[in-house]
């Protein structure tokens, strides 16, 4: 269980995938409570699974009996947290290995929202026995583009995969380690017509990034 004596700060919220908790409806897990002297709604957000299951089975004697019994529910990119930091809750109580910390839910989906535009190496790709990686078709307002499909975990890229399973895309993964990777990568699906890439490209809320800005100036 995590060690309540040391309090974490936003620094400390781990990279995804991270876990939440939902009910038997399948909703996030929220319990009301007193904080700061005001009732507010408390939802946790935990740094793995095991925690996550441990904390649910103990909630009733932390005083958060609308936590107890619930479920982990993985939440696989920046995209995931902000979302689940926006979706009505007050405060977010973070549960890590090293400590647990309390947080206003707006002040997570900031953090979540700027550190979504870090490049969250090791990044994984949907790849074919060659090591090549299809990109996806993407509809908007002016027709389709071609954008490269990026992911921070290997559970997020079956997870696209498997919700994508029309698309036929291939069952191999390869990975990008560091900067100089990413930018061959992105030269390669520059060059066969790609202008963006998104990373974890099944949240509504990650943005496409150009290109360009992988690949950086040219000598």
């Amino acid at each position: 269980m995590a060690d309540p004596s040391r309090e974490l700060t936003l620094d400390d919220l781990p990279r995804p995938p991270l876990f939440k908790l939902v009910d038997a409806e399948g909703g996030d897990a929220l319990q009301e409570t007193e904080v700061g002297g005001e009732v507010a709604l408390v939802a946790a957000l935990f740094s793995d699974r095991e925690l996550a299951g441990e904390f649910s089975a103990g909630a009733a004697s932390h005083g958060m009996e609308s936590l107890a019994g619930a479920e982990p529910r993985e939440l696989y990119s920046w995209g995931d947290v902000e979302a689940f930091a926006l979706s009505g809750m007050d405060f977010v109580l973070l549960v890590g290995g090293e400590g647990v910390g309390l947080f206003h839910a707006g002040d997570v989906a900031q953090r979540a929202a700027e550190r979504a535009g870090e490049a969250p190496f090791p990044l994984y790709v949907i790849s074919d026995e060659r090591g090549e990686a299809p990109l996806i078709s993407v509809e908007v307002g002016e027709g389709e583009i071609l954008v490269a499909a990026l992911f921070g975990t290997p559970e997020g890229a079956r997870a696209f995969r498997q919700s994508a399973a029309h698309l036929g895309l291939p069952e191999g993964l390869a990975t990008i380690e560091d900067p100089d990777g990413l930018r061959r990568h992105a030269l390669v699906a520059r060059a066969a017509g790609a202008e963006y890439a998104v990373v974890d490209p099944e949240s509504g809320l990650t943005e496409a990034v150009p290109l360009e800005e992988f690949i950086g100036p040219q000598t």
